[in-house]
């Protein structure tokens, strides 16, 4: 099959990068159409084309005026894709975000009815992690728009078909695959002492991730486990207090916390992940999470909140423990139960690289995505 991927902002490129991969080695044809990366990413994986066709002008634009700059351009972007869709005619079209709504969706309807091609939508919020009605009536639309939508969890896909209205006929789950290519590359140990056990928080810092519930419970488990270290890393979007907070506590030596509020090199963040005793996500709210699939993939243990389709993957394949949302208590409670056990620990890591290689594995994601592209009428026949 003939394949283009679309991520115009780049807003998830291992996961674009992971599934490309796999749908090359089952012997298809991929296309990525994104944005220029801004920071430093791995080379693109072998046999996918990448193009990076989207916001060539705007982001020469220095500062803030930037994003005005994006939402400029973006349709002209969109535009320019018509001759080369039309030239090559794909098999399917998969179409990772919509940033401005109504635009995208409107264009990618001329391009099924008009050009012909068949486009897939995965919703990977399936709800907006900061609920407003207008935010809700835009994913219900952007939902409802595509003949096809994938989404990570079964609690994505209840929520799409309950809450949002959308056609249970046009929803597919499919999880997201365990971010495996991190295990290819050199890590870089943090900085913090060896030996001591340590919880780490990683990817970018946002309200809904309910920082400020682990820095309530952190002491607890400090007072419990008086060597034990907590690091946070990743640049903060909307969480000014959170920052804030968390700087101060690591002022204060004598609570074992470092802070590290800055974008992550993949180096680092993937020596962290494997230095870490424990991968925390306290989030509030969420569907599914990249950071979740990362620590899935290098083989550690999990603590993290009963919210979207965490429980569907740490709790069902023993990859760690599930607590209620802000509920500081049971988070501090879980940290010190796994942190004083080495051996559940071990059996929680090798639960997460076990699954990460078997249910969540890209050949079985890139399989199931096929079968969504081949649903269409006239679609090419799959790879054998």
């Amino acid at each position: 099959m003939r394949i283009v991927l679309v991520d115009p902002r780049g807003e998830t490129r291992p996961y674009d990068d992971a599934l490309a991969a796999a749908l090359v080695a089952r012997g298809n044809d991929v296309t990525l159409l994104a944005s220029a990366p801004r920071i430093a990413q791995p080379p693109a994986p072998e046999g996918v084309t990448v193009r990076h066709v989207f916001y060539r002008l705007a982001d020469r634009v220095p500062g803030r005026a930037r994003k005005v700059a994006r939402g400029l351009e973006h349709p002209f972007d969109l535009v320019a894709l018509a001759p080369g869709l039309m030239r090559r005619r794909p098999d399917a079209i998969h179409v990772q975000w919509l940033p401005m709504g109504v635009v995208d969706r409107c264009w990618w309807r001329v391009v099924e009815r008009v050009i012909g091609v068949p486009v897939v939508y995965t919703a990977h919020d399936a709800l907006p992690n900061h609920p407003t009605p207008r935010r809700l009536r835009r994913s219900a639309a952007n939902a409802r728009a595509f003949k096809r939508v994938i989404v990570h969890s079964q609690h994505g896909r209840d929520a799409l078909i309950e809450e949002l209205g959308v056609d249970p006929e046009r929803v597919q789950m499919i999880p997201h695959g365990a971010l495996t290519a991190y295990r290819d590359v050199t890590p870089v140990a943090p900085a913090v002492p060896d030996g001591v056990p340590l919880v780490a928080m990683l990817g970018l810092l946002r309200p809904y991730k309910g920082l400020d519930i682990l820095l309530d419970a952190w002491p607890a488990v400090r007072s419990a486990l008086p060597d034990a270290c907590l690091l946070v890393a990743g640049r903060v979007l909307g969480d000014p207090d959170g920052a804030a907070r968390l700087e101060g506590m690591a002022a204060d030596g004598a609570l074992g916390v470092t802070s590290d509020l800055r974008f992550t090199p993949t180096e680092e963040f993937v020596g962290t992940m494997l230095r870490a005793d424990v991968v925390v996500l306290p989030y509030r709210r969420i569907d599914q999470s990249g950071v979740l699939f990362a620590a899935l993939a290098l083989g550690r243990p999990i603590v993290a909140t009963r919210v979207g389709g965490f429980a569907e993957v740490v709790e069902q394949y023993g990859a760690g423990v599930v607590v209620p949302p802000a509920d500081p208590e049971a988070l501090a409670a879980a940290l010190i139960e796994v942190l004083r056990d080495p051996a559940r620990r071990e059996a929680m890591a090798a639960a997460s690289r076990a699954a990460a290689d078997g249910p969540f594995s890209w050949d079985a994601i890139a399989a199931a995505t096929e079968r969504v592209y081949a649903e269409f009428p006239g679609t090419s026949r799959l790879p054998t």
